[in-house]
């Protein structure tokens, strides 16, 4: 399937830059996690499902209305999440 042809594949394209960004710094904090607290541990788990619950509503619906903006918006503000949680995570 070629890129553009559908909007889900568009969807799943404009994720997939940010997706890899997302994994570098999910990496560096797999690398600092065993020096964490439990308790900090379990804050961060605790976000980090938040979070994922949320990026899991908007692509679902996305999928149901790729052309729903307020989904969309939705899955931007939980990807810019994830990233401030993981970037706040990787230096400690």
């Amino acid at each position: 399937e070629e890129p553009g042809t559908t909007s889900e594949a568009s969807v799943t394209d404009r994720i997939w830059q940010r997706q890899q960004v997302i994994n570098y710094w999910n990496q560096r904090v797999e690398l600092n996690k065993a020096r964490w607290s439990a308790d900090m541990r379990a804050t961060f788990e605790r976000n980090l499902s938040v979070i994922d619950e949320a990026l899991g509503q908007s692509l679902n619906e996305l999928k149901r209305n790729p052309h729903d903006e307020f989904s969309e918006q939705m899955l931007n503000e939980a990807l810019n999440d994830k990233l401030a949680l993981l970037k706040e995570f990787s230096d400690l």
